[in-house]
């Protein structure tokens, strides 16, 4: 029993669904339970899920309606009791030991909440390895912004040490359920569900981190990620793509900004806000309507950050290093 539960969540993955649930199946520290949750896909994404968890300790939830990300994989989380939980996106290739490597990395770090491996790029429906990095470890920036590490680099002896990091890539990170349910809101919501989709394992990050809980990267444990959004691509995404991401740019800061982070990292915040609403009202009007969303649920968000903020163990200014040069990815010791 290797004490982990994995979860996938679909929308219209069919092309690549296959290559991921055969590379989670071969782990060597297979999963004891498996959960496939599928948004309203309009291709054969689920019928395809049910044909190929047949044999396997899995369970496919198909959803009418698509719900988002967040409320997709906390259903699968409350559907499962196991200690550990892999969030693994539908496009994304496990090594067969990465569980397993990262379970060992974490086994005598009592305060790991969260691990990830090395994600690199994928490519085509088998998902075949390429030579670019996809993540090596979410971190951030006094900006507000938060950035894949390594993405859309070559792969360098930089990306191959293992490090302490902001957070973990939504597409293959692991998890310590009782690090999940100390950050989780009622009823289970341990991933806001306000974001709908993107930015939530930032969100969730920052969450963990002000709890004390850290995120520990480990390289030896490698996955391939095809990524439909690329950071490099910029604003090229899909309208509703960048939509979201402009609300829950400011949805993020509202739940877990405090003053010391405003005051530290000022005024990098308020120059790239005022880029982002400037880019809303001319090149990408399509956004515009997320300001409006946004600025509808700031009180709710603040509600949530000033809750987030009493709960705190680790300090305020400790947090904003993060964020600031030299913090953004620390030495892992012994």
């Amino acid at each position: 029993m290797s004490g982990v539960a994995a979860f996938i969540v679909l929308h219209n993955h069919a092309g690549t669904l296959r290559a991921t649930v055969a590379a989670l199946a071969a782990q060597t520290a297979r999963p004891d339970r498996i959960v496939v949750v599928d948004n309203a896909s309009s291709d054969n994404s689920l019928a395809l899920a049910k044909e190929l968890i047949r044999g396997l300790p899995a369970e496919v939830v198909g959803w009418q309606e698509n719900r988002g990300f967040a409320a997709a994989a906390n259903e699968a989380i409350r559907r499962t009791s196991e200690p550990w939980v892999l969030a693994l996106n539908p496009d994304c290739r496990l090594a067969p030991d990465y569980v397993e490597t990262l379970l060992a990395a974490t086994a005598r770090r009592e305060r790991a909440g969260a691990a990830t491996g090395l994600l690199l790029r994928a490519h085509g429906a088998e998902l075949a390895a390429g030579p670019t990095v996809d993540s090596a470890g979410i971190v951030v920036t006094a900006a507000g912004r938060h950035l894949d590490r390594g993405s859309g680099r070559a792969l360098g002896s930089g990306w191959q040490r293992p490090a302490w990091v902001f957070g973990a890539s939504g597409a293959a990170a692991l998890y310590r359920r009782t690090a999940l349910e100390d950050v989780a809101y009622p009823a289970g919501e341990v991933f806001d569900e306000t974001f709908f989709s993107y930015r939530e394992d930032a969100d969730l990050a920052w969450r963990l981190q002000r709890r004390a809980w850290r995120c520990l990267y480990w390289p030896a444990a490698r996955a391939w990620h095809a990524r439909g959004l690329k950071p490099e691509l910029a604003r090229r995404g899909t309208a509703a793509i960048n939509r979201h991401s402009v609300r829950n740019r400011f949805l993020l800061r509202w739940s877990n900004a405090d003053w010391r982070w405003r005051l530290a990292c000022f005024p990098w915040w308020l120059l790239r806000d005022a880029a982002v609403v400037a880019a809303c009202l001319t090149v990408e009007r399509s956004s515009r309507p997320a300001l409006a969303e946004a600025w509808a649920l700031r009180r709710r968000q603040r509600a949530r950050g000033e809750a987030n903020a009493s709960r705190a163990l680790a300090s305020g200014w400790a947090l904003t290093r993060w964020f600031l040069p030299g913090g953004r990815a620390r030495r892992v010791r012994g």
